[in-house]
């Protein structure tokens, strides 16, 4: 998937993509975390409630 279809992509094709993504990000590290941070806009709500949605499928909070 490119960049470009992102904003019009559907929960079905983003999900694998941006499990891909973490992944990688957690085999970075911190320098994978200290990346995206920087992408990051101080206030974004956006990213602020996925980030709760990501929290709680690592707690296995979320299912089905």
């Amino acid at each position: 998937m490119k960049i470009d279809d992102i904003a019009l992509a559907d929960a079905e094709a983003l999900a694998p993509v941006l499990l891909a993504a973490i992944q990688r990000l957690g085999q970075l590290g911190r320098s994978g975390a200290v990346a995206l941070a920087r992408q990051v806009d101080d206030g974004d709500a956006d990213f602020d409630e996925a980030a709760e949605w990501i929290a709680d499928i690592a707690a296995g909070k979320l299912t089905d």
